[in-house]
């Protein structure tokens, strides 16, 4: 069986993953615009996610000085007011301040003051980017019943993120780290019976036939697995009484194993 191509995508599933992806929208975005640094923050001047160049310019290191500074007006202003969207202009630059959601707002510092009435696609960016950081922080699934209430710039960045986070982070996961175990466990197994030589053969023919491979199984699959290995593989080489007393008692260790695998 051939294997599919798939458009794998992964959720934060914990504190550090949401941070995780946080991080990499704040990012992108000034990756894609002239920002100097983005601040994600709560309307109560907690800080939940930076993108600030590790080293800074001394015009950028005065703009977050003066930045920090009018933290609390800022958040007062959030608080006090049903702002949407607005531009702060100083001395070392410029602030653009949008909410995101009722508690939290993106904060976008750029070193250079720019023509306002030229920074259309800037702002329009800076909206999006709340969208998208108001859906991650809300935790909201992925589904397409609700990334289709967004409009199509927003749905495709996230998208684009829930992949660039499942190629970054899926091998840091308890599924991932759970079917490592288990694929031990089987080849193991395998090595005690028929000896070290043929395991790795077995198994890659095993993955082959069932179309997928170790870091993608559920609980399910695995027992499947184990089923094909000894009856397409061990059994002609140990016999069929052999085959299925090993069988019938490495699925009891195997469904114990995925069971409580913490």
């Amino acid at each position: 069986m051939k294997k599919k191509e798939l458009d794998r995508r992964m959720e934060a599933e914990n504190v550090s993953q949401l941070k995780y992806m946080l991080e990499i929208e704040l990012d992108n975005l000034i990756a894609r615009t002239d920002i100097d640094m983005n601040l994600f923050i709560g309307v109560d001047g907690r800080i939940f996610s930076t993108s600030i160049p590790d080293k800074l310019t001394p015009q950028q290191y005065q703009l977050l000085s003066t930045f920090r500074s009018n933290l609390p007006h800022l958040c007062n202003k959030l608080r006090g007011e049903d702002l949407e969207i607005s531009i702060e202009q100083w001395k070392r630059g410029m602030a653009i301040v949008a909410s995101v959601g009722d508690n939290s707002f993106l904060t976008c510092l750029l070193s250079k003051r720019e023509d306002i009435s030229k920074m259309g696609d800037i702002l329009d960016d800076v909206v999006k980017t709340t969208k998208v950081l108001h859906h991650i922080f809300e935790q909201k699934p992925m589904t397409e019943d609700v990334l289709s209430q967004y409009p199509d710039e927003v749905r495709k960045e996230l998208k684009d993120l829930s992949r660039q986070l499942f190629v970054e982070r899926f091998q840091h996961t308890r599924q991932f780290k759970k079917n490592i175990k288990a694929l031990e466990f089987i080849k193991e197994k395998i090595k005690k019976s028929i000896g070290i030589g043929q395991v790795d053969q077995i198994v890659s023919v095993t993955f082959n036939e069932l179309g997928t491979s170790a870091p993608y199984m559920d609980d399910d699959q695995w027992l499947l697995f184990l089923d094909m290995v000894v009856d397409n593989h061990l059994k002609r080489l140990i016999g069929d009484v052999q085959a299925q007393e090993y069988k019938k008692m490495w699925k009891i260790e195997l469904q114990r194993k995925l069971k409580k695998f913490i």
